[in-house]
């Protein structure tokens, strides 16, 4: 049986679980740990078998990934630990140690790919305003006494970090609350993180900009009715050629403006199979794009149908104020061990040119033209 398959199995079964509980608010956690323990059943083995060699050798600590917890944050784990009858209050757990969030913001930044390849600039913490520029600069001859004709010209743009807010939902379940200490840290901080980081790309590639950071996919300075800013259209190109690419790096320079190295194409997983792939690549596996400088990202956020070309060092994210709450309807329970993780938060590119939008599903398969002898004689 799949993934897919397990967690719908533990959906159903949930449901007919709260369906027909007199107990409803120790139902809802049960049905909410079923389905986490389902949806991470191959991490929780993965923890499981770090806890069982952490137990034989507490020397091996370093090489499992495990961190040496200080006292604030052994206490905070203690709150979950099986070891211990106590509740999570709320004081408690909307004092996680910074150390803690310090360790999942920096699992974030070593696991997106979209933030190693530095298509995300994250502003200093605690940043309120942020300005986005770039400057073009122009120039002109002229004689010593006439005017200074060159100008320098920057569109400048600004957002406020704390405008939007993230939310993300972790639960620790009962099969990870019982192992070690260290182990518990490693899980929390690694979901607590792959959930963060699917917020961080949704909001930089299809962020509304209503209550979110202005997505790439996005136009930074046209809005719907409803606050939400309007969708670029998807531009047709069918393959890598440096013909067919002439309108992206003419867009991506904007203008000529520009000058332009390294060239990201970001695309959903399966749009990269169908799609990408066999038009950037001939049978044997050589990229057939002249522009070299170009690498392809996946994302599980991005759209599937589009793709957009975009360029590094251009598009600004700030965090303030992480805090994590409990789970409101979990706070009578005596496991309170649903939280609640926010972070504010937001972001824009510094203009549109720096994203280039395509119909993903328009790109051709690359089939290599062979010419024969005899076809040249007979063009001469």
């Amino acid at each position: 049986m799949n993934l897919e398959n397990v967690i719908e199995k533990a959906r159903k079964e949930a449901l007919e679980m709260l369906e027909n509980a007199e107990d409803k608010p120790n139902a809802i956690l049960e049905a909410i740990n079923k389905v986490v323990e389902a949806t991470y059943s191959e991490k929780i083995k993965e923890m499981k078998a770090i806890d069982e060699e952490y137990q034989a050798d507490k020397n091996l600590a370093q090489k499992l990934g495990l961190r040496v917890l200080n006292k604030k944050e052994k206490d905070f784990y203690q709150a979950f630990s099986g070891s211990t009858a106590s509740s999570v209050t709320v004081s408690q757990v909307d004092s996680i140690p910074t150390s803690i969030v310090d360790v999942t913001l920096e699992y974030v930044r070593n696991n997106s790919k979209l933030l190693k390849a530095g298509l995300i600039q994250l502003l200093p913490a605690d940043v309120k305003k942020w300005l986005t520029a770039e400057k073009n600069g122009t120039f002109s001859w002229s004689g010593l006494t006439e005017e200074i004709k060159g100008r320098l010209t920057a569109s400048i743009n600004g957002f406020n970090v704390e405008l939007a807010k993230l939310s993300v939902y972790l639960i620790i379940p009962k099969a990870i609350r019982d192992l070690s200490l260290p182990v518990i840290d490693k899980y929390f901080t690694e979901v607590l993180g792959e959930t963060l980081n699917e917020g961080v790309e949704n909001g930089y590639l299809v962020g509304t900009g209503k209550n979110q950071p202005i997505g790439v996919y996005k136009q930074t300075n046209a809005t719907n009715e409803d606050g939400t800013h309007k969708d670029k259209t998807a531009a047709t190109v069918t393959g890598f050629s440096p013909k067919q690419l002439a309108p992206v790096k003419k867009g991506l320079t904007n203008g000529g403006k520009r000058d332009i190295d390294k060239i990201y194409l970001i695309c959903n997983p399966n749009d990269e199979a169908d799609y990408v792939a066999p038009a950037l690549y001939d049978r044997v596996g050589n990229m057939i794009s002249s522009y070299k400088n170009l690498e392809v990202l996946t994302s599980s956020q991005n759209p599937q149908g589009k793709a957009v070309f975009t360029l590094p060092g251009k598009y600004a994210m700030g965090f303030s104020g992480f805090k994590i709450n409990e789970y409101d309807q979990t706070l009578a329970l005596e496991d309170a061990d649903v939280i609640i993780g926010k972070v504010y938060a937001n972001g824009r590119a510094v203009d549109d040119s720096v994203a280039f939008v395509i119909d993903v599903t328009k790109l051709e398969e690359f089939i290599p033209v062979f010419k024969t002898i005899s076809d040249e004689v007979e063009g001469a």
